[in-house]
């Protein structure tokens, strides 16, 4: 049988009850390295000084939510329901049904109206025992997973949306027990997925031979000849990919060896690495993001050693880092190129592999130095989702609360449940950079004299301008 991740399990879960255990289990083990962050620094790896993040703690704690955010939709949805986020114009919802077959459906909830659309009742496997897992919606798209849970199939579908009219579904990949079950994602033009060997950890501990794990992406509605390996890690991800506007984040290791690092990547939807950072080894992120300020990162471990970034929580950067690695590799490759035509005597010059290779290593150490000496923000707490951005604005998951944090100002929110809900209380649905933010809380309780209310109740905030 395949595994699931963190996330699909939330998802997949329709008892919300599974997805507090989840939540309360994850870990907050310490981890023990070695090295100093200069030695970091010197192998091109983030080295953030201790006095340069700041926390909630250092932050100016704002009572009165209305002040700072702005709560514009709300909606009511099958108690039990979760949603994922990764625009401004729908929700994707994974509704629970009163049967065994199908257990799931897929509905679009459209932030602006609150209304909600059912675009998919059942598996387009059905007939073969396959049950839909997992799925993600974009305002020009929808991707899900299905899998047969005995045989450890799987199969990921893509289909187009335009508003609430859904196209044909189209089976864009598939795998058996061999392969894990594919982590979902979507940007702004494409379905992601991202999947790896089931034994993948095992084989490279004991130093066999094994596939690359993959990052794969397909245009909405196209099927499997459309279908591009946009990434390959030698060594596997550390974390599902997440949305990020024009492409996705992600993490890898390139190499297998413990002294290799951990790099936070970002994938174009036209093809492409365009940036990435290097963390300090061993550090391991279990989340990646990609927002208005550039790469940030979560831990659940505690680290012995790397100054300002060796506690568990979510960082980003508190301003943004204005260059990429690719606009950094071009100048550099460039400059090289100028001073060997300099010396030519026709005023050209092609610039030699090694001088290439050269000018790329210069143009990473010059981002990572960008981020190094950046201010950081760290939200102290275990991190149970990835964060979403809205202009200078971070949203994180917090116990039973949404936060909310004004990197500018130094201001912060929470967004409690309105009523009594079940273990993880409201949780953050959006995922990556969007102006709407999307909570949602599985409530059931009885008002003293009155009626049960059992129902997922969605809310849609927006910074307050």
């Amino acid at each position: 049988m395949p595994t699931l991740t963190r996330r699909q399990f939330f998802a997949g879960a329709v008892g919300v009850a599974a997805a507090a255990a989840l939540i309360g289990g994850i870990s907050t083990a310490v981890s023990a390295s070695s090295g100093a962050s200069k030695a970091a620094a010197d192998t091109g790896a983030l080295s953030v000084p201790e006095d340069a993040v700041f926390t909630t703690e250092t932050c100016e704690y704002v009572e009165d939510t209305t002040r700072l955010v702005t709560l514009r939709t709300r909606a009511s949805l099958p108690y039990g329901t979760t949603l994922t986020s990764c625009g401004d114009s729908v929700a994707c919802c994974l509704l629970p049904t009163e049967t065994a077959d199908p257990l799931l459906q897929v509905g679009i909830l459209h932030l602006g109206s609150g209304n909600l659309t059912t675009a998919l009742k059942a598996a387009v496997g059905a007939a073969d025992g396959f049950q839909v897992l997992d799925a993600r919606a974009h305002g020009g798209g929808l991707v899900w997973l299905e899998s047969n849970v005995i045989s450890g199939a799987w199969r990921v579908y893509t289909t187009t949306l335009d508003g609430a009219a859904m196209g044909d579904p189209v089976l864009a990949a598939e795998g058996d027990g061999s392969w894990t079950l594919p982590a979902l994602a979507v940007s702004d033009g494409a379905a992601w997925w991202q999947t790896s060997p089931q034994d993948m950890a095992s084989a490279l501990s004991a130093g066999k031979s094994v596939e690359p794990a993959k990052l794969c992406r397909v245009p909405f509605g196209a099927g499997e000849e459309a279908v591009e390996t946009a990434l390959e890690a030698a060594a596997g991800f550390s974390c599902p990919p997440a949305p990020a506007g024009a492409g996705v984040a992600t993490a890898l290791k390139a190499a297998r060896g413990s002294a290799n690092p951990w790099k936070l990547t970002f994938v174009a939807d036209e093809g492409g690495v365009t940036d990435s950072l290097a963390l300090p080894t061993p550090m391991k992120p279990q989340d990646a993001s990609y927002g208005p300020n550039g790469f940030g990162f979560s831990f659940a471990s505690i680290y012995s050693t790397g100054d300002g970034i060796a506690n568990l929580g979510t960082y980003v950067p508190a301003d943004p880092v204005d260059v990429t690695v690719a606009q950094a590799q071009a100048d550099a490759q460039e400059q090289k190129r100028s001073e060997l035509a300099a010396k030519s005597k026709d005023g050209t010059a092609e610039l030699p592999d090694e001088q290439k290779q050269a000018a790329d290593a210069e143009g990473e150490r010059a981002v990572c130095e960008r981020y190094s000496a950046d201010e950081w923000f760290r939200f102290p707490r275990t991190p149970v989702t990835s964060p979403a951005f809205s202009g200078n604005w971070v949203f994180v998951k917090s116990t039973n609360v949404v936060a909310g944090v004004d990197l500018l100002n130094r201001k912060y929110v929470t967004i409690p449940t309105e009523s009594a809900t079940q273990g993880y209380g409201e949780y953050l649905a959006t995922d990556g950079t969007a102006e709407r933010i999307v909570t949602f809380a599985n409530v059931d309780y009885t008002p003293m004299g009155g009626q049960q209310i059992r129902e997922c109740t969605v809310r849609v905030w927006e910074p307050t301008k």
